[in-house]
């Protein structure tokens, strides 16, 4: 049997489950199952294989399925039948057609950004005129002849050419 993995490398084959954290120099060529963490220059994850949690290469091409965090530092290609979905950080990113892509996307020496849904604009606040005070008039009283009071009424009169001043300060009787 020829040996086909060269040194450095890790081939995980079809119907193989793997589970743990691993570091692997060159290629890490996945056409089985891994789960964990898998640390590599360059990730191939082929047609039947699957990756679950967190990937990080410097190339990272998906014609499987890859789930949780993917980092690829220099490319990330997605092949037609590749479905990758989750954290996906990359610098140059490629989507054959019929390649699936979902999750959240950074591009590599960006801050993480959190979009939302437009609102509908707000409408501008206009503040409404004040309503006009009512004033309700009361008819006057009618004058009457008698006095109101038990008193006596009593009147002055000022002198024709004396200021109005003087006739508060000397009362006449």
């Amino acid at each position: 049997m020829a040996d086909t993995n060269t040194p450095g490398s890790l081939l995980v084959g079809e119907g193989v489950f793997m589970k743990g954290s691993m570091r692997v120099p060159g290629l890490a060529s996945i056409d089985g199952k891994l789960e964990g963490e898998l640390t590599a220059d360059t990730v191939h994850i082929q047609t039947n294989g699957s990756m679950n949690g967190r990937t990080t290469a410097s190339h990272v091409r998906v014609a499987g399925a890859v789930t949780d965090t993917t980092i690829a530092n220099k490319t990330l290609v997605i092949e037609s039948s590749g479905l990758i979905a989750g954290s996906i950080t990359y610098t140059d990113l490629e989507i054959k057609k019929g390649g699936s892509l979902q999750g959240s996307i950074n591009k590599v020496g960006q801050q993480p950004q959190n979009f939302a849904p437009p609102s509908p604009p707000v409408p501008p606040v206009v503040a409404a005129p004040a309503p006009e005070p009512v004033v309700q008039a009361s008819p006057a009283p009618e004058p009457t002849s008698a006095p109101t009071s038990a008193s006596p009424e009593i009147k002055a009169e000022a002198p024709a050419n004396a200021p109005a001043s003087d006739m508060a300060r000397k009362p006449r009787n």
